[in-house]
């Protein structure tokens, strides 16, 4: 048999292995219907290392420490979810340009609080959400002076994290972005008869991407952060692995900072540091 062309099945044994190696490193919970996925994503790695089959491979894994070690970066590479867009959920944008700005300016006008701005996008991804977040902010605060404004934005995932990095884009990944926003953050090129959108400097100079891993507290970020996005993440976490993390999350912010889920997540029953203020936006309690 040709193993380099053939597809290999995962057996239960290997599935619950791999799932529980999963959930330790980074907390995704892989239920039972999701073995055929992780199947899939991982035959091509099966490939690439030449190695025949699952049984092989989880043995692997077991008894050689240094290809463990070296194997699990792409292990969870290729297990995590990365669907992102630009301007995904666009309340969550309007409701910072339109309602968190202003009483951010406000507060530093009527109190003297520093004119600082602190964000953390903590699943990056492929970069869409940051600099969506990006854009977002520059507009708001580019021609107002003495603001210092900041974007952590992080995966665990290192090959996202390099194209994220890099900010470059085919024009269908920019199709929610206006004509203008466009021509005013982006740089178009064409190449292969493709057209290409490559984030302007002034975007780029906003976000700190760097790889972190949401189980490992405290977190690599000195700062107290005012918002945090967590959107579409916890949704792969256990229970009690989400309580953790909102606990974290709340320690990490400001006081009365903000985190903001993705549409299908909720604290409900988890959590009861944070203030739900509708929109899966949540403000962290005094």
């Amino acid at each position: 048999m040709d193993f380099r062309t053939s597809l290999n099945t995962i057996g239960d044994a290997e599935f619950e292995f791999i799932k529980n190696l999963v959930y330790k490193q980074a907390g995704i919970f892989l239920a039972p219907h999701k073995k055929i996925m992780v199947q899939s994503r991982l035959n091509a790695r099966l490939r690439t290392l030449g190695i025949p089959s699952f049984e092989d491979y989880v043995a692997k894994l077991k008894l050689d420490p240094n290809f463990a070690t070296q194997e699990m970066q792409e292990l969870i590479n290729r297990i995590t979810t990365n669907k992102t867009d630009f301007f995904r959920e666009n309340h969550h944008f309007e409701f910072l340009k339109n309602e968190y700005f202003p009483n951010l300016e406000k507060e530093a006008q009527e109190n003297g609080t520093p004119k600082t701005l602190r964000i953390w996008c903590s699943a990056s991804s492929t970069g869409e959400e940051p600099y969506s977040i990006a854009i977002t902010v520059y507009d708001y605060f580019q021609n107002k002076p003495g603001w210092n404004c900041k974007i952590y934005a992080s995966d665990i995932d290192t090959q996202v994290l390099m194209t994220a990095k890099k900010g470059v884009y085919r024009d269908d990944r920019l199709e929610p972005v206006s004509e203008a926003l466009k021509k005013k953050h982006f740089i178009q090129t064409t190449e292969k008869d493709h057209i290409y959108y490559e984030a302007k400097p002034h975007l780029k100079a906003l976000v700190d991407f760097r790889q972190i891993n949401l189980l490992h507290f405290p977190f690599p970020i000195t700062d107290k952060l005012d918002l945090i996005f967590c959107r579409n993440v916890v949704i792969y976490f256990d229970k009690p692995t989400q309580k953790t993390l909102f606990h974290n999350f709340e320690v990490s912010l400001k006081p009365k900072g903000y985190l903001i889920l993705g549409h299908s997540e909720t604290m409900f029953g988890i959590s009861d540091q944070f203030k739900f203020l509708g929109h899966t936006i949540y403000q962290k309690k005094t």
